[in-house]
């Protein structure tokens, strides 16, 4: 159950942090597709061994299929942009956590 619920939440967290890349570095889609690009990408995540790279593979295609953007250079960027913001509002978190427990 704790795996399905973290599942959903990367889901929706990814989606949004891709979302907001795609704002970031003006590339046209809507948060639908970026909800779908995540769910496709976080489910083949879960492959032994070999998920972070399909993982990965199955983003670019998605964002490549589903948006105006080409691989190189604005999908990697978003990409990139997108791993920063989720990695700023982690950091956030973790914070926000450590500040009320203290």
């Amino acid at each position: 159950m704790e795996i399905l619920v973290a599942l959903v939440l990367e889901i929706i967290f990814g989606a949004f942090s891709l979302w907001v890349a795609a704002k970031v570095t003006r590339v046209e889609t809507t948060f639908v597709h970026m909800l779908s690009v995540s769910a496709a990408s976080s489910v083949a995540g879960l492959v032994p061994v070999v998920g972070w790279l399909l993982s990965l593979v199955v983003m670019f295609l998605l964002i490549r299929k589903l948006t105006d953007a080409e691989i190189w250079p604005d999908a990697v960027l978003m990409v990139v942009v997108s791993w920063f913001i989720s990695l700023m509002a982690g950091m956030f978190l973790v914070g926000m956590v450590i500040s009320i427990l203290s």
